[in-house]
């Protein structure tokens, strides 16, 4: 396993040091990361980084394929527009966790801050707490998992995808409604929760599933040809 101090080191050098332990090792530890902002953005190597620390902004951003772990907190938008790869968080995020990702997987232990998944395109999000304001944002497609509590305007104008919430989803946005849950449903959350060691679930979990209503679907071909006409 190649090692990393990022004290003494910029932005720059950490990032590149990473990527050549990828390549070299397979496997990277970073020490002292100090929740310094945008380390391991733009990683397309298979392999693994692991994190001893917070990390501030952007961790992770627009990964593929690798698997980040960060033991510690992840500032705003950590696994922001992700396409592949793991990022797993052992404490909290903030702001726009998982934002505009398009496809791998974002675990956090902790709590999440506001506007966690907003325009979620694809992929997986599993909140092992609760999130803030506004998360689930303009859902497009993908899978999140809120293991506790969800703040005001959840779901807010979601097109496709499914959210399951275990606590109090209390205050949904507009077009989010509650449906049954399908035995695949369950069977994919639990192995979720298994798989990522989510803890303090009870037996049993009984989530509430919540997905569009589809009352907000106004676009149609003929408004495409009148853009069209229009550009």
């Amino acid at each position: 396993m190649a090692s990393i101090d990022c004290n003494g080191l910029s932005i720059k050098e950490i990032n590149q040091a990473i990527k050549k332990g990828l390549d070299e090792d397979g496997e990277v530890n970073v020490e002292n990361p100090n929740s310094r902002h945008n380390l391991g953005v733009g990683l397309d190597q298979p392999g693994k980084v692991v994190f001893q620390g917070s990390v501030g902004y952007y961790c992770g951003g627009m990964l593929k394929q690798c698997t980040i772990e960060i033991n510690g907190n992840a500032g705003w938008s950590v696994a922001s527009d992700m396409q592949s790869g793991t990022v797993i968080v052992h404490g909290n995020s903030s702001a726009a966790a998982g934002a505009a990702m398009r496809g791998g997987t974002l675990i956090v232990h902790g709590n999440s801050g506001p506007r966690t998944g907003i325009s979620q395109k694809a992929g997986t999000i599993v909140i092992g707490k609760n999130v803030d304001y506004m998360s689930g944002f303009v859902m497009q497609r993908g899978l999140m998992v809120v293991c506790g509590d969800t703040g005001d305007a959840f779901a807010d104008s979601i097109y496709e995808g499914k959210l399951f919430v275990l606590g109090s989803a209390d205050d949904l946005g507009n077009d989010a409604i509650v449906t049954n849950s399908t035995e695949d449903d369950k069977l994919t959350i639990n192995d979720l929760l298994s798989k990522y060691k989510i803890e303090g679930i009870p037996q049993n979990p009984e989530f509430k599933k919540i997905v569009s209503g589809k009352k907000l679907y106004n676009f149609d071909k003929s408004d495409f040809k009148l853009w069209r006409v229009a550009l």
